[in-house]
């Protein structure tokens, strides 16, 4: 078995319903029994060369997508001592939240989530410093006019800095020494549809049995939050659980299935 990393798949030769080819931008072929693929099921046509025309369920849909969130991580040399690993902070108005995001607008009272892992676990910060990540829902980019990140990005990290230090934890920015920022842009450059990590909304018909399907033709099978059940980590072994079963021929509905 080889295992080959950081390589760029440019190219994949079809044939009829099964993958027979898979192109690398350094010019390697691999001629693959099975394709299993992770990654979000909305990006996935442009990969497998199948986006023309059908969605991958081979019918017309369309998918509604989870609000998105802005994620601030840091090395911050300061700590808090009243700090928790997890701290949630809702906004006076929170309720509004979710009409903003619907709505494809930056929160008005932001609600957002406080991670300092280093609470709990100092080794992973020297002493004296912590290990923070901040999170901030924000609407996704499946909206007619996307909000602009490249212009957002700079004056969004200094509200989010100002909002945390406001919420107690004092001098946040002052302190960052080293910083990871990921808005929508990053998430969508990163194969996820939408420019959202929570893929694919939990309506009625985006759930469970109702989600995008686990298979692709004769031996393309998907693991994964946007595909069947749903997202969460249980959710996501159980898709890759059905990924497993579905290549070996072990489901019990594999021979219905018909390989959609």
């Amino acid at each position: 078995m080889e295992f080959v990393y950081d390589t760029a798949i440019t190219a994949t030769t079809w044939s009829g319903n099964r993958v027979t080819e898979r192109h690398s931008l350094d010019g390697r072929t691999w001629r693959p029994d099975t394709v299993v693929m992770t990654l979000d099921r909305p990006a996935a046509p442009q990969v497998l060369d199948r986006s023309k025309g059908r969605t991958l369920a081979g019918r017309a849909a369309r998918t509604k997508y989870s609000p998105s969130y802005v994620v601030l991580a840091a090395g911050v040399k300061t700590s808090w001592p009243d700090a928790a690993h997890h701290t949630m902070h809702f906004g006076h108005a929170w309720s509004q939240v979710f009409d903003d995001l619907e709505a494809g607008l930056l929160m008005h009272d932001p609600s957002f989530l406080v991670f300092v892992p280093s609470v709990t676990d100092p080794g992973l910060a020297p002493t004296g410093s912590s290990a923070a990540c901040v999170l901030f829902p924000a609407p996704n980019l499946d909206h007619a006019r996307p909000l602009d990140w490249a212009r957002l990005r700079c004056p969004y990290r200094e509200y989010m800095i100002s909002t945390v230090q406001d919420a107690g934890y004092r001098y946040f920015g002052q302190a960052i020494d080293t910083e990871l920022m990921i808005t929508q842009t990053d998430w969508a450059a990163r194969g996820l549809g939408a420019g959202t990590p929570f893929a694919a909304a939990h309506t009625f018909g985006q759930t469970g049995p109702f989600r995008s399907p686990n298979t692709l033709g004769e031996n393309v099978v998907f693991a994964g939050s946007s595909t069947t059940p749903a997202v969460g980590v249980p959710m996501v072994l159980i898709s890759g659980r059905l990924a497993c079963e579905r290549l070996t021929g072990h489901d019990p509905a594999y021979r219905s299935l018909a390989w959609r």
